[in-house]
């Protein structure tokens, strides 16, 4: 590990390292405020430009985006009560009754200081758990691999979106579309129609840029078209005469910061959690421990911090079963093992044997990241309202544009922008439909890997599936996979029932 930390020391304090981090962490805050748009649309937009950049600086600027998001969406919470990412949900509850106090500015600066210390101990915990963790999963086999993959698919469909039969549904559809291009083992082509397009399989751009930025785009289009919002930017006091937050103010917000960016890290490290689930869990746990004379719920800088830390503490931890398992546990995660995909780099377990120096320059950025985002956060919140005031109207379209640009830059074929529109189109009429993408997207990204680990085990037993029973590990995951199934399946049947 020191080794590692030396060789990625000189490729962190680069000027282009750090240019493009603050330009993920400007890009991150603006989509972080504008209610509807959000840190992953950002990063799906921009991945197609990562391609002409060195790998690590561009997943450095991809997180930074992230991180700057995550942020972004507390100004509106605050300062609109409309929160500009669902994670940020619970830092309106507390935030705008402060801000109905006059007190936005320091709502402000708690939300700030809460999200850079929450994502700086989980970019803490990343830094030293990652190692260990992935020489563990070296000891892990295809039938483990396989069955923790399963789990991970099982987890993420049930648990994202409110809705588990759908949500199994879109990851089965994305396994399926796995399959497209040749036959791992016999280079047959399938599910290609001939197109030679297809001999590959299908793109991972094309299909990011689709399920998540052009539906997305097409939601928000039609949204404005039926009921068009209307922020009005009142004048809130965020100028020097406003009340600030104090040292002393901070101090007694620092043990519910530690507890909930504890909590958060947990969350972000299990696939198929994530900031929202992290937020409401540390907002309840404030609110459960808060003293009778600063009840969390009433306008609390205990309930904005313990958001804010809860929903910050999963970016990095959400990392750690991507770089020692090459399993993405949600959207973020999903969308940066698409750009390690496409600089030719598969994470996993032999990543850090392979790659240490790169990686661990990447855990380094994101810590020096949180430098970055204290001090442009001070400086958002000064420009906040004029942030709001960008006219979606104007910016949906010009969004629509660079999503073109970024697909036919990467190949420079027709066929991936015809692509990219069609899953776009897809992914807007999941969304009618009550389907998240994301299951479909991690199950598109996975299916090879999942392929490859049941063929390699059936190889190894000679056809039998019965290598699947005979390792702990595996049957470990299988239980809790089938368990928690059949757990599903009954509350969906009690559900119809009383319905």
């Amino acid at each position: 590990m020191a080794e590692n930390l030396l060789a990625a020391l000189h490729l962190v304090l680069t000027f282009e390292n750090l240019l493009y981090a603050a330009l993920g962490m400007a890009v991150g805050l603006v989509f972080g405020a504008l209610p509807g748009l959000n840190g992953n649309v950002a990063i799906g937009l921009l991945i197609p430009f990562t391609y002409y950049l060195d790998p690590m600086v561009g997943i450095v600027a991809l997180m930074a985006i992230g991180k700057g998001a995550n942020f972004g969406g507390a100004v509106p919470a605050v300062l609109l009560n409309i929160p500009g990412t669902p994670a940020a949900t619970f830092t309106a509850v507390d935030g705008y009754q402060l801000t109905r106090a006059g007190k936005a500015k320091k709502a402000l600066h708690t939300a700030l200081w809460g999200s850079t210390l929450g994502d700086l101990f989980s970019d803490l915990v990343l830094l030293f758990v990652a190692a260990p963790l992935a020489a563990m999963a070296l000891m892990v086999g295809p039938p483990e691999y396989a069955a923790i993959i399963l789990f991970s698919l099982l987890i993420v469909g049930t648990m994202v979106g409110g809705a588990p039969i759908k949500g199994l549904l879109s990851a089965a559809f994305g396994l399926l579309l796995g399959t497209v291009g040749r036959d791992l083992y016999t280079m047959e082509p399938r599910f290609t129609f001939g197109s030679i397009n297809l001999d590959d399989g299908i793109p991972v751009i094309p299909l990011l840029m689709g399920l998540l930025v052009v539906s997305e785009v097409f939601v928000q289009l039609r949204r404005e078209a039926v009921s068009p919002e209307a922020i009005e930017t009142r004048a809130l006091r965020l100028d020097r005469g406003a009340e600030p937050l104090r040292m002393a103010d901070l101090a007694r917000q620092l043990p519910t910061i530690f507890k909930s960016s504890a909590i958060g890290t947990f969350v972000g490290a299990v696939p198929g959690l994530g900031a929202t689930l992290g937020a409401f869990l540390c907002h309840a746990e404030a609110k459960r421990s808060a003293p009778p004379d600063e009840p969390v719920g009433r306008g609390s800088l205990r309930g904005v911090a313990a958001a804010e830390a809860g929903n910050s503490a999963t970016n990095g931890s959400n990392l750690i079963p991507l770089v020692t398992l090459g399993i993405p546990g949600n959207v973020e995660a999903a969308l940066v093992l698409g750009a390690f995909m496409i600089h030719g780099i598969t994470p996993g377990p032999f990543l850090m044997q392979q790659q240490g120096p790169m990686l661990y320059a990447i855990f380094l950025s994101l810590i020096l990241a949180n430098v970055l985002l204290l001090g442009m956060g001070f400086a958002f919140i000064r420009m906040a309202r004029h942030a709001l005031r960008i006219d979606k109207r104007h910016l949906l379209p010009a969004i629509l544009f660079m999503a073109f640009v970024g697909t036919y830059a990467t190949t420079r074929q027709l066929f991936d922008v015809g692509l990219m529109f069609v899953f776009g189109m897809l992914g807007y009429a999941m969304r009618r439909l009550g389907f998240t993408p994301l299951p479909l997207l991690i199950a598109f990204l996975l299916g090879p890997l999942f392929e490859d680990g049941v063929r390699r085990s059936l190889t190894l037993s000679g056809g039998s599936f019965s290598i699947f029973f005979e390792r702990p590990i595996a049957i470990g995951f299988l239980a809790i996979a089938t368990l928690a199934l059949v757990l599903i399946v009954r509350q969906t049947l009690e559900r119809r029932r009383r319905a």
